[in-house]
């Protein structure tokens, strides 16, 4: 197998869990210490956390670029956006989370049949092709969809038929936050897992030795299209709103941006990724206007120059090594 694939084998076991579980205690005590604006930023965070693991998996396990997320995104945020907000059918997330995976999924895997076909370049170039043709779509169709209007008054999510408040959602996020890295960290440790790097360091030799290796490909790709739905049920309930633009591949590019902030050499890079990404874009985006997407793009920039595929974690583990050392 090749070394550079085997190098991006994440760390697993006691000290990941024990540093998921101090994350969580964290986040669920941080709201009574802030803004409610600041909780919208931490609970945004938390939502785009299943999105950058989808990107994580296929390019930590695949080596593939993926910058189709906002496709599945905005599948969820618009099965929210017509059911409890243009039709009013329901608001229930118990109905409307496992319908927005169900239909993520099914677009997944049809798609997948035909974009994981190709590797590298053109299947980022396929995956950016392919939102833009739902956009368009979307942005057209504006009788059903409000078109560049979007939609908007989404009333707020029921769960059992209980109204949830803010902080309601904000709790119910960082349940499913939780839940998808515990889930990632299961496929991360299976023999799942151990097949797609094999297929990434050799498919001709995978397949020779009984890897189902398109079948794998389709279940990677479905796997991360499933976690962005869900993000965008929950993403559309946090804003109340829907628009074309979520499913532009500019802002699928986000995710993959994450991905590189946090990096990709550690389960912790998606999480610190997501986070990173949206709190630079706001401190930044506040204190330099004009200047905003020129920071961020220096700061991607710099990071792919000086540690690449490690991110931010890798920056902080080494700073660690260095400091139990001494």
């Amino acid at each position: 197998m090749n070394t550079a694939v085997t190098m991006t084998v994440p760390s697993l076991g006691r000290r990941t869990l024990i540093t998921t579980l101090i994350f969580t205690a964290v986040v669920v005590i941080i709201p009574f210490f802030i803004s409610g604006y600041q909780r919208t930023l931490i609970q945004k965070g938390l939502l785009w956390i299943p999105a950058v693991f989808g990107v994580y998996i296929l390019y930590s396990l695949l080596r593939q670029v993926h910058f189709g997320q906002s496709i599945f995104i905005g599948i969820g945020s618009y099965i929210t956006a017509f059911m409890a907000g243009k039709y009013s059918v329901t608001n229930e997330l118990m109905i409307l989370l496992p319908i927005a995976l169900m239909v993520s999924i099914v677009v997944a895997y049809v798609l997948g049949i035909f974009i994981m076909k190709r590797t590298g370049f053109y299947f980022a170039v396929m995956g950016i092709a392919v939102t833009m043709v739902f956009w368009s779509i979307v942005y057209k169709a504006r009788g059903i969809t409000g078109g560049s209007d979007g939609i908007s008054h989404i009333k707020n999510p029921s769960l059992f038929t209980i109204p949830l408040s803010d902080m309601g959602l904000y709790y119910f996020c960082l349940i499913v936050s939780v839940c998808i890295i515990l889930l990632m960290l299961r496929i991360l440790n299976s023999s799942f897992s151990l097949q797609l790097r094999a297929i990434a360091g050799d498919l001709e030799k995978a397949e020779s030795i009984g890897i189902p290796v398109k079948r794998m490909q389709r279940l990677a790709f479905t796997i991360a299209g499933a976690s962005a739905g869900i993000t965008g049920v929950l993403l559309a309930f946090s804003y109340n709103y829907v628009s074309p633009s979520v499913f532009e591949w500019g802002y699928g590019a986000n995710f993959v941006q994450s991905a590189i902030i946090g990096g990709v050499t550690s389960v912790a890079g998606p999480i610190v990724g997501a986070f990173g990404f949206i709190n630079l874009e706001f401190f930044i985006s506040t204190w330099f206007a004009n200047l905003w997407e020129i920071i961020i793009g220096l700061t991607i920039a710099i990071i792919v120059v000086t540690v690449g595929e490690k991110g931010v974690t890798g920056i902080a583990q080494a700073l660690f090594s260095k400091i139990r050392g001494n």
